[in-house]
């Protein structure tokens, strides 16, 4: 199969990477110095062992160099409010047996994508990975995990026969991967650690250290995991996890000096995504009839406004 990772930071990196370097065809796109550095010394891994992997060789282009050719799978792997923009990059890649595999903090991006990108196979997903780009051409894997989970929701897997390759070629290069015909409910639980954690850290300003030591600061993050549950058992996702223990542990487990991207994108003055790791959630408590004030509260301060409530339905 040959493979499309559209965006090349610490996720699209090393799925690209990844594959790469199991022999599978691969084609980056990047931008900027990372470019420039994947092109000459091809795409340098950092890996949680310690040690550093060069995938030589590597195909990487801008997104206006590709080819005229079709590509049998796409992983979207950029930021959501990105999606619009590279929409019509994703079109000319891909004819009606590309699978396309947003992976994203978002609940809507792969509605995004179909409404940008109608008669194309767009399934949902997202991704657990800690990887983040340490220099131009360079990326740093943190820990082991690394896992796909993605599906074309109320779907099963062998109605999409390709799928079957696709999986073996991400397996064969060390990457877990999983389908989730209830992919909503997996998106939910995924998303909930990193819309709880950038939501207190971006408004206190705060790391993880911060956040598990002062009280106001941890007794806020469990409230928004409580609002989150709620929201869980309202729309019934998925309810085989105790979704306020699981993300305890994950903030107990994070270095102290970590924050959320959001945090990070904010203090710069760039794009961020508190479109979809605050708003949306709020948006999904109205819509289920949720009292979410600790959400609420946040959402407002960053300029949320009542009439954004979202009429998609899952």
């Amino acid at each position: 199969m040959r493979y499309l990772i559209v965006g090349a930071g610490g996720t699209g990196g090393l799925i690209g990477g990844y594959l790469a370097k199991a022999n599978h065809d691969v084609t980056l796109i990047a931008r900027g110095t990372h470019l420039e550095k994947i092109k000459k010394n091809g795409l340098i891994i950092h890996s949680y062992t310690g040690s550093t992997n060069t995938v030589k060789d590597i195909k990487v282009v801008k997104a206006d160099e590709l080819d005229n050719k079709q590509y049998d799978a796409i992983f979207i792997c950029v930021k959501a409010y990105s999606l619009k923009e590279i929409a019509p990059v994703v079109e000319k890649a891909s004819d009606e047996n590309t699978i396309i595999i947003p992976i994203l903090n978002a609940m809507e991006a792969g509605n995004i994508l179909r409404k940008e990108i109608p008669n194309r196979k767009i399934s949902d997903g997202c991704i657990y990975v800690t990887g983040y780009i340490s220099a131009p051409g360079e990326i740093t894997q943190n820990n082991k995990i690394f896992r796909i989970v993605y599906g074309f929701n109320g779907k099963k897997k062998a109605e999409f026969p390709a799928l079957i390759q696709l999986e073996n070629d991400l397996t064969s290069s060390d990457i877990d991967v999983t389908y989730a015909p209830d992919i909503y409910s997996a998106i939910f639980r995924k998303l909930c650690f990193t819309s709880a954690f950038a939501a207190v850290g971006s408004f206190h300003k705060a790391n993880a250290k911060d956040m598990r030591e002062n009280e106001e600061y941890n007794q806020q993050f469990k409230a928004l995991l409580n609002e989150l549950d709620e929201i869980k058992k309202a729309a019934f996702f998925t309810n085989d996890y105790n979704l306020i223990e699981e993300n305890l542990k994950i903030l107990n487990h994070l270095a102290d000096e970590f924050t959320a991207s959001l945090q990070k994108d904010l203090a710069a003055g760039k794009p961020d995504e508190r479109e979809q790791l605050i708003f949306d959630i709020v948006k999904i408590a109205d819509r289920l009839g949720v009292e979410a004030p600790n959400y609420h509260k946040i959402a407002e301060f960053f300029g949320y406004k009542k009439k954004d409530v979202a009429h998609q339905e899952h």
